[in-house]
């Protein structure tokens, strides 16, 4: 692959490309915990933890004594929560935390008049150890994320960490939801890997209403892609604009897929609504797929087998208008070879649904999607008000 990205992907200024010689991509949530965890425990000088969902729990728990732990042997630890998102996080975890010298901010206290304020919130999930290593995808502080309801089974998840460069580029993007001033780290102090080059990345870092940069560069993507686009994504209800560039991709006679969460979620009814976009979908020549045997959450999207993000957002005018994200861009051979490969397989575990079968759909299925999607335009059309796509 070329080292400069090619035009038809970048048609928006953005952070300069690092490169990248170590990373790591996981999609089972039990080596996701198990990463996550040597990671902070490997941590000798500074640790920076944001999530979206942070609730009691035995895993959770176990996070948190570590997070303490390295606090009081030293390690400046910075922590970041929604507070809606994290709501319930044990206000006994709050003290034990302070007591131990780490750094916790909440994001976004909740506000009662604006609905646009109110669905404003921090869904970013990122971790950087030591300026060294940077994590980030859809995983959650929650035991349900590792065997808890629905299903009784873990969720089917992304994370994607790197070392090198960009962890510094995370740590900018990490402070500026904190009150505190970017904090000096003398990253010299720690070896650099001496591994193969992985390719290059930059992070897309979503803070409406001033940037919108995670939603243009999808769309950029979409509008670019000459073979491919696959997209795997729990919530999927894009705005008109991202819709188009799906159809027409299509025309041009690309092969797009949706992988989408299946008959286990966590919002049933919601899914209702999704489903109320599939017959237009595959009407249009878009392949929808289903996951079964898990929930899927994980966020990903494979452009023509080369350009790939990943991160929290969805493809969905909450994630693309409303919230903060953060995705990695990538123009890696050997992360989108893994992601390919990982598609490949979650098509093969999911359902494909065949459009004449579905026409043919009970009444009352019908009658609730309808309902669904009057209430989603509905709450878009409020939401978004005279603001243009």
């Amino acid at each position: 692959m070329s080292k400069s990205l090619p035009k038809r992907f970048a048609p928006y200024r953005q952070r300069h490309w690092e490169s990248f010689a170590e990373a790591v991509l996981l999609s089972e949530m039990s080596t996701i915990t198990e990463w996550l965890e040597l990671r902070l425990l490997d941590a000798h000088a500074e640790i920076l933890f944001e999530n979206y969902i942070f609730v009691e729990g035995v895993w959770p728990e176990r996070v948190l004594r570590i997070l303490c732990d390295k606090a009081v042997a030293g390690v400046r630890v910075y922590i970041t929560l929604d507070a809606l998102g994290s709501g319930s996080f044990p206000s006994r975890w709050v003290t034990e935390l302070r007591a131990a010298g780490a750094h916790l901010h909440w994001y976004h206290r909740l506000q009662l008049k604006g609905l646009e304020k109110r669905l404003r919130r921090s869904h970013r999930r990122v971790v950087v150890v030591d300026g060294q290593w940077a994590a980030v995808g859809g995983f959650a502080i929650s035991d349900v994320w590792i065997g808890g309801a629905p299903g009784m089974v873990p969720y089917r998840e992304m994370l994607f960490a790197c070392r090198g460069n960009l962890a510094e580029q995370s740590r900018q993007i990490f402070f500026r939801h904190r009150p505190e001033a970017l904090p000096s780290l003398d990253a010299t102090a720690f070896s650099q890997p001496d591994a193969r080059w992985w390719g290059q990345g930059r992070f897309l870092e979503g803070t409406p209403p001033g940037s919108l940069a995670v939603r243009r560069r999808l769309l950029a993507a979409i509008r670019a892609a000459r073979s491919s686009v696959w997209i795997a994504t729990p919530y999927f209800n894009p705005d008109p604009i991202i819709l188009r560039a799906i159809y027409r991709a299509v025309q041009r006679g690309v092969d797009v897929r949706l992988l989408l969460a299946g008959r286990i979620t966590d919002h049933p009814l919601l899914r209702f609504g999704i489903q109320a976009y599939y017959q237009k979908l595959m009407r249009r020549g878009v392949h929808v797929y289903e996951y079964e045997g898990a929930f899927l959450h994980a966020k990903y999207l494979l452009v023509d087998g080369s350009w790939a993000s990943i991160g929290s957002a969805n493809f969905d005018f909450l994630s693309l208008w409303f919230n903060h994200e953060l995705n990695l861009e990538l123009r890696a051979p050997l992360a989108a070879l893994l992601l390919r490969t990982l598609f490949l397989r979650e098509f093969a575990q999911a359902r494909e649904i065949d459009p004449e079968p579905w026409r043919r759909r009970p009444r009352w299925r019908r009658i609730i999607e309808w309902f669904w999607a009057q209430l989603d335009r509905w709450v878009q059309a409020h939401a978004l008000g005279q603001r243009r796509y």
